[in-house]
């Protein structure tokens, strides 16, 4: 290319085109309380929810969806933000949410709102947002996180109008539910995910939406899971996490008392894709997520730590209980140990993150290359 071409270009530029728009990176992440799973969401053991950008997270009932929002509002609050959650299930338990340290008084950096439509969500969200930002509430470098709580529950008006007359005794025969409203929600998706998409980046939102599973009848091999909603939260979602659990029984009660909850990052924009995190989700609420030992776990499974030929945990060449390892670890301080596991995450990079891969199974058979 010659100088005079360059020129030209430039030239051009100048006079014909607009200034480039700035360049979309995520600079703000919201810790979700398990640096392990920082890591498998957002590529760093110091990172988490990606703020400016569409999250969703789906699993079965009683999967840990909840929580999981709820570390990442604690998370914005710590960081100075607003937490707003748009509870559709009416189900959210405030009281515990306090008790993991959600601040759910009325200082003004959290609000919580039952609406009873999916437009009503939206636009109350949207109007919210822009107003904490028009006046400055907060700096515009302060997170703000919004959680719906789930999209399945989000009523599309036309369904829910029907649905009061026929209450209120008022039922004509344009109320019948019909095939129209079986894919009511997937065209409200559609029509108002490429906005939230906008706002999210606009605003600084951490925009998390948690979401129920729906099984797929025509898949016969594979992972039969899919979310409500239609197709577009998953082309807007930035981030998709899918949660699955598996029990945890008492060794000598053979009693239920927990969940091993798994997730996997089934798209990820802003990390590597198809990484996976497991912790254990105990039902003692005094217990509830122990970090600590999950942590521990993942040590163990990424080779950090290893094990003797007696089952022992092997430290500066001696062997320990798991129970003594995890009780020796919570006397540091987690930022020193992520900082030491990072660093050996960075030099041990191809052994590390083979062993966060999901199976090739998991993986959604769109993304699977195909080979000639």
């Amino acid at each position: 290319m010659t100088k005079d071409t360059k020129a030209a270009m430039r030239s051009f530029f100048k006079k014909n085109v607009k200034k480039n728009a700035e360049h979309q990176h995520v600079s703000i992440w919201l810790d979700t309380g398990m640096p392990h799973f920082n890591k498998a969401i957002s590529g760093k053991y110091t990172g988490g929810f990606p703020c400016g950008r569409i999250t969703e997270i789906f699993g079965w009932e009683s999967s840990g969806k909840t929580y999981v929002a709820t570390q990442a509002m604690i998370a914005c609050q710590k960081m100075g933000g607003i937490a707003i959650f748009m509870d559709h299930e009416k189900s959210f338990d405030s009281q515990l949410a306090a008790k993991c340290g959600l601040n759910v008084g009325d200082d003004g950096n959290w609000i919580y709102q039952h609406p009873k439509t999916f437009e009503e969500s939206i636009i109350y969200a949207g109007n919210i947002i822009k107003q904490i930002r028009d006046e400055k509430i907060i700096e515009p470098e302060i997170p703000i996180t919004l959680v719906f709580d789930s999209l399945a529950s989000m009523i599309p008006k036309q369904l829910y109008e029907k649905m009061m007359n026929k209450a209120d005794g008022k039922k004509s025969k344009k109320d019948d539910v019909n095939m129209n409203d079986n894919t009511a929600l997937a065209r409200c998706t559609s029509t108002y995910f490429p906005t939230l998409a906008s706002w999210a980046s606009d605003f600084n939102v951490c925009m998390l939406f948690l979401n129920q599973c729906r099984q797929d009848i025509g898949v016969v091999f594979g992972d039969n899971t899919k979310a409500a909603g239609g197709k577009s939260p998953a082309f807007y979602a930035s981030l998709r996490i899918q949660l699955s659990k598996a029990q945890i029984k008492d060794k000598g009660t053979h009693e239920r008392v927990g969940d091993v909850v798994t997730a996997k990052a089934i798209k990820n924009k802003v990390a590597p894709p198809f990484k996976t995190a497991s912790w254990n989700f105990y039902y003692d609420t005094d217990i509830g997520i122990d970090s600590t030992e999950s942590l521990v776990d993942h040590m163990l499974s990424i080779g950090y730590l290893k094990k003797d030929s007696a089952g022992k945990i092997i430290l500066n060449e001696k062997s320990y209980s798991r129970k003594n390892i995890i009780d020796n670890f919570k006397l540091i301080e987690k930022h020193r140990i992520v900082e030491l596991l990072e660093k050996w995450h960075t030099e041990n990079a191809e052994k590390a993150d083979a062993a966060m891969d999901m199976d090739k199974e998991d993986i959604p058979e769109e993304e699977l290359e195909t080979e000639e």
